[in-house]
């Protein structure tokens, strides 16, 4: 009996003295070692995509590795807009109601030039076309002038209406430039400096409208139709007269060639 109890004793101290000597050592251990071992085993094993915990017996605990970060493609390259492109022309990448350089400013001022050959040719017809009517023509060196005084040939009531007796050779002489698709028409409408300038402007302006409608509705487009109202910035004669206020109130139709129109009406 003493004998076993005796055995009994011996194998308890020797598992207390192998219990205390594994905790020692476990504390022993350099903590930062410890962390650098635990990390290992929550890393990935390699290739396999997926994360591990180790502990807990057969649970494991998966999340999915982030996924390369492609770079983000570069957008091409556009011009500014309003920008030149090569060869000097303008463009504009929106709608016409947008803000865009017009084709008259952007544009470089260009020679005038008319040959005497090309006046003498369409001089004839053109006196031809007016004769007979108040109209009159006269010849300058860049083009020939068809001079449509106010009275007579407008409404002194409505100053935007052409009077009956102009249409004849009005008609005339847009059929005649209908047939010469080398031919451009600048309108220019005059006012003399009576009253506001703000009005004589704007009557003007109606003058020459009313004018150029008889060579649109002949089929002259935009290349070749031109309008504008001077105001009295451009008169003929004294406006301290009422003989040379009546010749002030014009309208004047420049027959020019269609190469020369744009230069013809950026000078005037």
């Amino acid at each position: 009996m003493n004998l076993l109890f005796s055995n009994s004793l011996k194998v308890s101290a020797l598992a207390l003295c192998v219990g205390l000597s594994a905790c020692s050592q476990f504390q022993s251990q350099d903590p930062a070692k410890a962390a650098d071992s635990s990390a290992a085993a929550a890393k990935p094993a390699a290739g396999s995509g997926l994360w591990t915990w180790l502990f807990g017996g057969d649970e494991e605990v998966t999340a999915a590795v982030p996924a390369e970060q492609k770079k983000p493609v570069e957008a091409p390259k556009v011009a500014e807009a309003g920008s030149k492109q090569p060869g000097d022309h303008w463009w504009w990448p929106f709608g016409a109601g947008d803000s865009q350089p017009s084709a008259d400013k952007a544009a470089k001022p260009q020679e005038i030039k008319v040959t005497k050959e090309w006046l003498d040719q369409h001089e004839k017809s053109l006196r031809e076309a007016v004769a007979g009517s108040k109209f009159t023509v006269e010849r300058r060196d860049n083009a020939l002038v068809l001079i449509a005084p106010v009275d007579g040939s407008f409404n002194p009531k409505r100053p935007e209406l052409l009077l009956p007796i102009t249409l004849a050779p009005l008609g005339n002489v847009a059929k005649m430039l209908q047939n010469d698709p080398e031919s451009g028409v600048l309108v220019l409408g005059h006012s003399d400096s009576s009253g506001a300038k703000d009005l004589n402007d704007k009557v003007s302006l109606q003058r020459a409208q009313a004018v150029s409608s008889i060579f649109r509705l002949s089929g002259l487009g935009a290349d070749r139709l031109r309008l504008k109202g001077v105001g009295s910035s451009l008169p003929r004669a004294d406006n301290a007269s009422a003989e040379g206020r009546a010749l002030n109130r014009r309208v004047e139709v420049l027959v020019t060639q269609r190469s020369s129109l744009l230069a013809l009406a950026q000078a005037n």
